[in-house]
C-alpha cells in the first residue's frame, strides 16, 4: 500500500482510455475509488465517448471528459487549441493525488499537468517519469486486476465478486419501447449478436454468423444484431444472406442504450470486443470467439460464458500483424451452436 504524508483534500482519477472494453473492465476500480474517497472532491477523467456508461456511476459534476473524438474530427489548429484548453482545465483542478489507472502516454501527461504531489500508476506506464509512485502488477491475472491493484494500492477496498452494471429504469423502459417498435418478440429468448470487432484479426467469418443465426431462429430465438456505426455494413452482410429474418440495431443505439438491450438478452454471441465486455458486465451469458488475445487476460467477466477458438493455430503467432487469422476463421459453426445451446438451456 502506498503511504502518503499528505492530507488528501482533492483527488483525480484518470481513465481516458479510448477502448470501450478497457473502460468497462476498469469500472470495479473506478467505483472502488469513488467510494473510498467519498466525502471529498474527487474528479474523474474519462473519454467523452463513454459519457453514457459512467454517468450513472459518477456524479457528472465531477466527471471531466477528454474530448478525443472531437479533437480527431478537427483540423490541426482546432485540435491543438482544444488540447491546450483541456490541459488548462486539468491544471485548474489542483488535486493532491492523481491516480492514473490507464498508464498511457496521454494520461501520464495529464497526471503530471495536474500538479498533484502524489501521482500513481503501474510500472508499465508509458511515461514512467510522470509519476511519484508505481504499482507492480500481477500480470498473470485478468486485466481487471491491473486496475483494481492500483486502487488497492491507495487503500481502496476491492470487492472480488463479479462486478455488475445495471441501466437506469427510465433508460430500460425507453429501450424496451424501441425494441417493441422494431418488432422484437419478447416471448422468445433474445440473442444479441455482435459480428464486428476493433481489429480484422478478431473477426469470425460472415458465413459462420449466417449459419448460426439461421440455426438460432429455427430454435425459436429472437436474434438481434448490435454494433457501432462503423459495423452496420458487416451486420447487413450477414442479414442479406439469412434464410430467416432477424433485426439489426447496429448503428441505431447509443452505448447507453446498448446496456438495456444486453440485460434483456438470454445470450450474447460475438467476437473479442467491447460489447462482449458490456454483456458480461450485465451478467448476460456470453459466447466469445477469440483469436490471438489471451482469454485468461481478456476473457468475459461473466458468471456463465464459453470462449471458443478455431482449430488452426499459427506458430509463432504474429497477433495484430496477421493477415490470415486462421485461429478464428477456422472456428466451426457447430462448436458455436453447441456453446449457445448449453447457455440457452441454462438461461431457460
Amino acid at each position: 500500500m502506498i503511504d502518503s504524508d499528505t492530507d488528501v483534500q482533492k483527488v483525480l482519477t484518470l481513465m481516458p482510455d479510448c477502448h470501450i472494453g478497457n473502460l468497462v473492465i476498469s469500472l470495479p476500480a473506478l467505483v472502488a475509488l469513488r467510494d473510498y474517497y467519498q466525502g471529498i472532491p474527487h474528479y474523474f477523467i474519462i473519454d467523452s465517448a463513454f459519457k453514457e456508461i459512467v454517468e450513472t456511476l459518477i456524479d457528472p459534476a465531477f466527471t471531466v471528459f477528454y474530448p478525443r473524438r472531437e479533437m480527431d474530427q478537427s483540423n490541426f489548429l482546432t485540435r491543438s487549441w482544444m488540447y491546450l484548453k483541456f490541459l488548462r482545465e486539468v491544471q485548474q483542478l489542483r488535486p493532491d493525488i492523481a491516480i492514473d489507472l490507464e498508464g498511457g502516454s496521454t494520461s501520464g501527461v495529464l497526471a503530471r499537468v495536474s500538479g498533484a504531489n502524489i501521482r500513481i500508476s503501474h510500472v508499465h506506464a508509458g511515461r514512467p517519469s510522470m509519476y511519484t509512485h508505481q504499482v507492480q502488477l500481477t500480470l498473470t491475472k485478468h486485466k481487471v486486476y491491473d486496475y483494481t491493484e492500483i486502487a488497492a494500492a491507495v487503500g481502496a477496498p476491492i470487492d472480488e465478486g463479479m462486478f455488475r452494471f445495471f441501466p437506469e429504469k427510465e433508460k430500460q423502459k425507453k429501450v424496451d419501447g424501441i425494441l417493441a417498435e422494431a418488432g422484437v418478440d419478447f416471448a422468445k429468448p433474445l440473442v444479441a449478436i455482435h459480428p464486428g470487432a476493433g481489429r480484422v484479426q478478431k473477426l469470425w467469418n460472415i458465413s459462420g454468423f449466417v449459419e448460426v443465426v439461421d440455426w438460432l431462429t429455427l430454435q425459436g430465438c429472437q436474434v438481434v444484431f448490435v454494433g457501432g456505426p462503423d459495423e452496420v455494413e458487416r451486420a447487413e452482410l450477414v442479414m442479406e444472406q439469412l434464410a430467416r429474418p432477424a433485426i439489426s440495431f447496429a448503428g441505431k443505439l447509443s452505448l447507453g442504450e446498448l446496456f438495456p438491450l444486453l440485460v434483456r438478452s438470454a445470450v450474447f454471441l460475438g467476437n473479442d470486443s467491447g460489447p462482449m465486455h458490456m454483456a458480461a458486465a450485465m451478467g448476460t451469458p456470453v459466447v466469445a470467439m477469440f483469436s490471438y488475445a489471451d482469454e485468461h487476460k481478456w476473457g468475459p467477466r461473466a458468471d456463465h460464458f464459453v470462449v471458443l477458438r478455431g482449430q488452426d493455430v499459427c506458430t509463432p503467432c504474429i497477433k495484430k500483424k496477421c493477415s490470415e487469422p486462421r485461429c478464428i476463421t477456422s472456428l466451426s459453426p457447430d462448436l458455436v451452436k453447441e456453446a449457445l445451446a448449453s447457455l440457452l438451456e441454462g438461461a431457460s
